[in-house]
């Protein structure tokens, strides 16, 4: 990068940073508030127990159905500020990682699988895909980690602390969240630059070419693996977008379409929404291979069982 280049990029970044930020605080900010005021009244302890027996099955505290539930509704962002209700209990590294790999597969529901049923998929039949992916995901880490010891050390969140201390007074829980919010935008800025660097150097377009056997290993027709793989990396709305841009491409059809966005639904935003989990305390290799991993044996099954049974085929409308 030519030296008189490298001023302009830096506020480039900064603008890019402080607007991408400032998206994200209008999620976080009120639901933070919301959790303050959840923990002090009690309303948590009274969720916590009644979703407990559903987290009781993937061996997660009941406390884990806030974090699961804001996912869904909110999205990741809105999940992280709830994630402090967690602290306290002795979790390992297999349990975070459930709760991590939940936050991944099921997300944002309302909006993503809204723009899934604009770009042509079913919007309920997508969403149970999810919901069903993520718990199949948390049970198997979880039956895994039993087996084998694997992820079984303990795994502290101490360090998402700083989103909310329900001990603290009004002002010392301000001043706790205040440096939590800035520690999520230095951790923002630098995934902004290193997606960059990904562009720059080439990295995304290798991933792109190493992603191309596993598209076609799973059995998506050629005309949408391109698109596939671009949402597999940048997220569903980008590659949902992909989709309805080409949504009169007679090359591409309706059953087409329909696995490319399952595959969308479970599996999406490799990069930045990964990165994020990992800085939580997730482990690498299980969210990013075993998603992976997890959406091609899912997507395959599908596949398989429509073929088998074609009069209970998903609505594609």
């Amino acid at each position: 990068m030519p030296p008189q280049i490298v001023p302009i990029y830096i506020r480039d970044l900064c603008l890019r940073s402080l607007n991408t930020f400032w998206e994200i605080a209008r999620i976080m900010v009120p639901i933070m508030i919301l959790m303050r005021f959840a923990q002090i009244y009690g309303v948590i302890e009274w969720i916590s127990p009644a979703l407990g027996p559903i987290m009781a099955l993937l061996n997660l505290p009941p406390e884990a159905a806030i974090v699961c539930l804001s996912s869904i509704l909110t999205g990741l962002y809105g999940a992280i500020a709830t994630l402090p209700v967690l602290i306290g209990h002795d979790l390992t590294a297999a349990q975070v990682t459930s709760i991590c790999a939940i936050m991944l597969i099921a997300h944002s529901i309302p909006v993503e699988q809204a723009i899934v049923r604009r770009a042509g998929g079913s919007f309920w039949g997508t969403t149970f895909l999810r919901l069903f992916a993520a718990c199949l995901a948390a049970f198997l880490i979880d039956a895994v980690s039993k087996a084998t010891g694997f992820l079984s050390h303990p795994q502290s969140l101490e360090h998402v602390r700083e989103f909310a201390r329900a001990d603290a007074s009004h002002l010392e829980w301000a001043v706790s969240s205040f440096k939590g919010m800035a520690l999520l935008f230095l951790i923002l800025t630098g995934l902004l630059i290193m997606m960059d660097a990904f562009s720059r150097f080439g990295v995304t377009a290798a991933i792109n070419r190493l992603f191309a056997p596993i598209m076609r290993l799973s059995g998506l027709d050629r005309s949408v693996t391109s698109i596939t793989t671009a949402g597999i990396l940048l997220g569903l709305a980008y590659g949902g977008g992909l989709i309805i841009a080409q949504g009169n491409d007679p090359n591409i059809s309706s059953k087409a379409k329909y696995y490319a966005l399952c595959w969308l639904s479970l599996c999406h935003g490799l990069i930045e929404d990964l990165a994020l989990m990992v800085a939580i305390g997730g482990d690498f290799w299980v969210l990013f291979a075993g998603r992976i991993a997890l959406t091609l044996v899912l997507v395959r099954a599908l596949m398989l069982w429509h073929r088998l049974r074609p009069k209970v085929y998903l609505a594609i409308t």
